[in-house]
């Protein structure tokens, strides 16, 4: 029983520090960087801390055949750069609270893409969870006004991309976990997707921020707070209860998110936008119920049994 409850409050203290990213995110972009160079600091900060984490759990470097290089790069562009360029252009265009219930819409992707690309049946509460999610984020991006919409169709569409990249991760884990452990799979893409965010591009202007202590510290609390210290904690956590419910306890993310937010950012959410996210986070927990029975879990989560069930890389 203690390492269960042991195993619940790491998985708790992952959604907690995930849900924090959108205001240190904020804080970066308010200080005049913008969603690419962002994104290139998570990954960077977050990679330094993996590599001495990577090193002792696989006893060395870990090494990739040709065709998981090929992998693993492709992993690396969709959820280490494209993820994070979508998800934090979102929050500079629509705030913290409105791109993270989007964001949320990836359990609805990930069930659709399970079974279009791994033949994973499309039960009835999974059809189900994607109206569910589909009807929320009309109300949280505010839908019923069209002139509101029309002025952030950017970040909507960013949000949703966001979305989408994020439920792309179960197809790319499970291919890329059927040969290397957890550990080498983020640690691969984590590298890729940085790689990838210094070609875009460099990240030379980043630095004439070095001597702002409100940088530096918003860039270590994105890397390791908000990145390296939740995954840990998720990998740990899940090795100690069922996936799951681990899932469920996680989806705490989205209203640490808002919460934050609206506490230290000043933002609001009005009526309607409420139901929303209530809506997203009801096929949220839908999505991670299994058919019929309380065994196994979804596509979507990491540390499970099966292999490719996962959550999030970072």
């Amino acid at each position: 029983m203690a390492d269960i409850n042991k195993g619940y409050a790491l998985v708790l203290l992952a959604g907690v520090a995930w849900g924090s990213i959108g205001v240190f995110v904020q804080r970066l972009l308010d200080l005049g960087l913008n969603p690419l160079e962002v994104s290139w600091l998570r990954g960077a900060v977050s990679l330094v801390g993996l590599i001495p984490f990577t090193l002792k759990k696989e006893g060395g470097w870990p090494r990739l055949m040709p065709d998981d290089v090929k992998l693993m790069a492709a992993f690396g562009l969709v959820n280490g750069a494209l993820y994070n360029i979508l998800y934090f252009t979102a929050v500079s265009r629509l705030g913290v609270t409105t791109a993270v219930i989007l964001l949320y819409t990836a359990p609805a992707f990930a069930a659709v893409f399970a079974r279009l690309a791994l033949r994973e049946p499309l039960t009835p509460g999974k059809i189900a969870a994607v109206a569910l999610s589909l009807g929320g984020c009309f109300l949280v991006v505010k839908g019923y006004d069209l002139a509101a919409l029309h002025l952030n169709l950017k970040g909507v569409l960013a949000g949703l991309g966001a979305g989408v990249t994020y439920g792309l991760y179960g197809i790319f884990g499970k291919k890329a976990q059927a040969r290397h452990s957890a550990w080498t799979t983020v640690f691969y893409c984590t590298l890729f997707g940085t790689l990838f965010l210094t070609l875009i591009r460099p990240p030379l202007r980043v630095f004439t921020r070095a001597a702002e202590a409100a940088f530096w510290a918003n860039t270590l609390l994105l890397g390791f707070w908000g990145s390296l210290v939740p995954w840990v904690a998720y990998t740990l956590g899940v090795g100690q209860v069922e996936a799951g419910r681990a899932a469920v306890v996680a989806s705490v993310e989205p209203v640490v998110g808002t919460a934050l937010a609206v506490a230290f950012l000043g933002e609001r959410l009005d009526l309607p936008q409420a139901a929303g996210m209530a809506l997203v986070l009801a096929a949220v927990i839908l999505v991670q119920l299994p058919a019929g029975s309380c065994r196994g879990g979804p596509s979507f989560l990491p540390g499970s049994k099966k292999l490719g069930e996962n959550r999030r890389y970072l």
